[in-house]
């Protein structure tokens, strides 16, 4: 974040690097807004520090608690063949840096966010890629779940962990390294035994893609994700 960054804002994807067709990014703030988020006082800087014109849809979404806002990028600039990808092209283009700058009078002061641009993911969420580092019987130890790209930030409540007993082990969950981990520290000592890591069908990344289907795909909008993940790991 930029110096003069308004104090208690954040975002995710909170890494270093956006895909070319990022979808989603989610501002996370400390107080709630007064009012709807402006979003002609939002915008991406491309590398030269120029506007990115028709970037975003024009609404911002603002979840219950007034702290949370999703800012949806155009995805007729993400999918190829379609209209503003061929009139514009993407928003954002891969090797290139961008800077998301908001100056909202209600967040205090401006925001910014700088990220380099890598390729366009365009696969489904494959939880059999993702690597988990098990914790020893008998103790709180966190478990540590690396996937290979950033996961949306609400996967951190869509991933629970079954006991050996077919019970849902309870603990508090969260997402670290730019959303690429999923860190689970259990309430009680770990047991010994073949554990489940369970996956709701909801989880996305913040390109859109799904354990189901890729955002871009023949289709998509009308097929509706209903299996869950599932990732079986042994605690020893």
């Amino acid at each position: 974040m930029a110096a003069g960054t308004a104090s208690g804002a954040s975002v995710t994807p909170s890494g270093p690097e956006v895909a070319e067709n990022l979808l989603r990014i989610e501002l996370h703030l400390d107080r709630p807004l007064t009012a709807a988020l402006d979003i002609s006082r939002v915008t991406l800087l491309d590398s030269a520090g120029m506007p990115i014109p028709d970037a975003f849809l024009d609404l911002p979404l603002l979840d219950r608690s007034g702290k949370n806002v999703t800012l949806l990028l155009h995805p007729g600039r993400i999918k190829t063949g379609v209209g503003p990808n061929v009139a514009l092209g993407p928003a954002l283009r891969s090797g290139q840096s961008v800077t998301l700058r908001i100056d909202d009078p209600q967040l205090g002061r401006p925001f910014e966010q700088r990220w380099q641009v890598t390729p366009p993911l365009r696969q489904p969420v494959d939880p059999q890629q993702w690597m988990v580092q098990t914790a020893r019987h008998g103790s709180r130890q966190p478990l540590r779940v690396s996937a290979p790209a950033a996961l949306d930030g609400d996967a951190v409540e869509a991933i629970a962990v079954q006991g050996p007993d077919g019970r849902r082990v309870a603990g508090v969950a969260m997402l670290t390294g730019g959303e690429r981990e999923w860190r689970f520290t259990p309430a009680q000592n770990w047991r010994p035994g073949t554990h489940l890591l369970r996956i709701h069908p909801r989880l996305e990344d913040p390109q859109g893609n799904r354990l189901c289907s890729a955002f871009e795909q023949a289709g998509q909008s009308a097929k509706r994700c209903e299996d869950e993940g599932k990732l079986a790991f042994i605690i020893e």
